[in-house]
């Protein structure tokens, strides 16, 4: 056999046995990569269930001798012995929220707070005496109801709005029963 007639001689160049192991490779790699993504593989993968929030989380329950602090907006169950209830404050509804264009915030506003009792059965007195506001300094914010004592009965909130003028920071609105505190909701007085 003359040199040239070897297999050697008759291939182009490029086309000898390195591209043959290179197309090779390919077809293995292909058929790896075809039996990871067939039909082995569990068509709900990543399909974990994830438990959803509940709707609202459970009221805290306060009774005389056992007051409760709740973030603003939060309702608190109350076990008043022969009765049940709940009460609810929300607010502070802030006549200025930011300083004006170009402006340094405001240190205060005029606001105000909403609270809503509701009984199950019976009636219960919601009297704006016994609500009282405090700053974060501890000092008093004075309030002013729209209305004198209301009574919720079943089926009939009592709601009370109460205005005044509050400071830019933390402060509290408490509930207070036979002279002492029943439930006090937490809040921020956000001006800027």
């Amino acid at each position: 056999m003359s040199p040239s007639t070897t297999s050697r001689s008759r291939a182009h160049h490029g086309r000898g046995f390195g591209r043959g192991r290179a197309a090779a490779l390919l077809l293995v790699l292909a058929g790896l990569t075809a039996s990871c993504g067939g039909q082995n593989t569990p068509q709900n993968l990543g399909a974990v269930p994830i438990p959803s929030a509940p709707a609202s989380a459970a009221p805290v329950t306060a009774a005389p001798g056992h007051a409760q602090l709740v973030a603003i907006g939060d309702p608190v169950h109350l076990d008043l012995g022969s009765q049940q209830g709940q009460i609810t404050a929300t607010g502070p509804d802030l006549a200025v929220t930011g300083p004006a264009a170009g402006g340094k915030p405001p240190e205060q506003s005029k606001g105000t707070v909403t609270v809503v009792l509701k009984v199950a059965d019976g009636s219960r007195s919601l009297d704006p005496a016994d609500l009282t506001a405090t700053d974060e300094l501890g000092k008093p914010i004075a309030l002013t109801a729209d209305a004198a004592a209301v009574t919720a009965t079943s089926g009939h909130d009592a709601t009370l709005h109460l205005s005044g003028t509050f400071a830019a920071g933390h402060a509290t609105l408490s509930w207070n029963t036979a002279g002492k505190p029943l439930a006090t909701w937490d809040f921020e007085v956000e001006l800027d």
